[in-house]
């Protein structure tokens, strides 16, 4: 136990160092996380195609793109495509449904990019992009996926589909930084690249500097520390679930109580604490889910559509009371009749929103009583 202390102490005080210097240099600013692009697989897109685009603000022409098949050469495989003339749309709607990235070269060939931040795959999304390249492009295509780690597609996606994975965290960022070099004498250029490719790295967890993260690595090759950072990965996750039951589980237990519900805890991880909450009065019709899946938060109302589905007169009473509530539109599917996306956890919301304040209760108090409102009128 003294071990893991020392070394968790050492690597503090490189953590504390870490930040000592971003914070000395402004290197924690950064306009893209102010601006909250964060999950926004559109907004990623809108970046991304325009530094491809030949014939984009950025004054450089084909360069950015040639970088980007020179980056993603082994995955694409597709020597024979026109980087100097091209096209390239975002959200294009086709029959198949709306691809985020295309780009179509002069003899009618392209490359499809599927943008995967956080949000999880739609029914026979790839194979549905197949389709359509198929007929469309008789002279070849190639499809990518990109996530922040190079996941690959659900099965119910991309099976039987040729496509190739590449990453933020690898791909993406290489690319940018060769764009960075190419764009030297194009300092407005050069300095919104730096600023993307620090705000990919948070996003993907490598936004340390180098120095320092070769002192950590320095210090776990030692045997006897390499042994102490496996004990404390095999407990990381579980801390959360000890974090949540100091700080957060008896507030939302009581708070459900005055609401007549139970409170029913799941599991937590970095990113997020899954609960649900349901009443006798719903019969396990339905319940509130604060939950996570595709690698993305979420929370709304869920009825199993196998066993009692909701009936659509109460799915469309309930996102209307919703609609007048928040003004907000809500997503639906056959579990949830009412759901949306909010921000994964971090460490700082941890330290900040859970254990050093009730602000993460409170939301999600705030959340509950949304969903209970939206309910009203709704025979369950």
């Amino acid at each position: 136990m003294k071990k893991i202390e020392h070394l968790l102490s050492q690597v503090s005080q490189i953590n504390k160092k870490n930040t000592e210097i971003l914070d000395a240099t402004g290197g924690r600013f950064n306009i893209f996380q102010v601006t909250g692009v964060n999950h926004y697989e559109n907004t990623h897109s809108s970046i991304i195609s325009e530094f491809l685009n030949t014939n984009g603000t950025h004054g450089l022409k084909s360069k950015f793109f040639e970088c980007f098949l020179e980056t993603v050469n082994k995955e694409l495989d597709f020597a024979s495509f026109n980087a100097t003339n091209t096209r390239i749309k975002t959200e294009y709607s086709t029959s198949e449904g709306r691809i985020d990235i295309l780009i179509e070269d002069d003899n009618r060939r392209a490359i499809i990019i599927e943008n995967k931040i956080y949000a999880e795959d739609q029914s026979e999304q790839l194979k549905r992009y197949r389709n359509y390249a198929e007929r469309t492009y008789k002279n070849g295509y190639r499809i990518l996926y990109l996530t922040l780690w190079g996941d690959k597609a659900s099965d119910q996606s991309g099976k039987g589909v040729t496509y190739s994975t590449i990453s933020y965290r690898t791909h993406i960022i290489k690319w940018l930084e060769k764009c960075v070099s190419i764009s030297s004498r194009f300092p407005f250029v050069r300095e919104t690249l730096i600023q993307y490719i620090n705000y990919i790295k948070q996003l993907t967890n490598i936004d340390m500097n180098t120095k320092n993260r070769e002192e950590i690595t320095e210090l776990l090759s030692n045997i006897e520390n390499l042994r102490a950072a496996k004990s404390i990965y095999q407990n990381y996750s579980a801390t959360f679930d000890t974090i949540v039951e100091k700080h957060f589980n008896a507030k939302m237990k009581d708070f459900a109580k005055t609401k007549g519900l139970d409170y029913k805890y799941e599991e937590s991880n970095e990113a997020y604490v899954k609960f649900y909450l349901t009443s006798p009065n719903w019969a396990d019709k339905c319940w509130l889910g604060f939950t996570f899946e595709g690698n993305r938060c979420h929370f709304g109302i869920c009825n199993n559509p196998n066993t009692n589905r909701m009936s659509d007169e109460n799915r469309k009473k309930i996102l209307e009371n919703i609609d007048k509530i928040t003004g907000v539109k809500y997503k639906v599917n056959e579990w949830w009749p009412l759901y949306i996306h909010s921000d994964n956890l971090t460490l700082d919301d941890w330290e900040n929103d859970i254990i050093k304040s009730d602000r993460y209760f409170k939301d999600c108090a705030e959340k509950i009583n949304m969903l209970l409102n939206s309910l009203e009128g709704v025979e369950i």
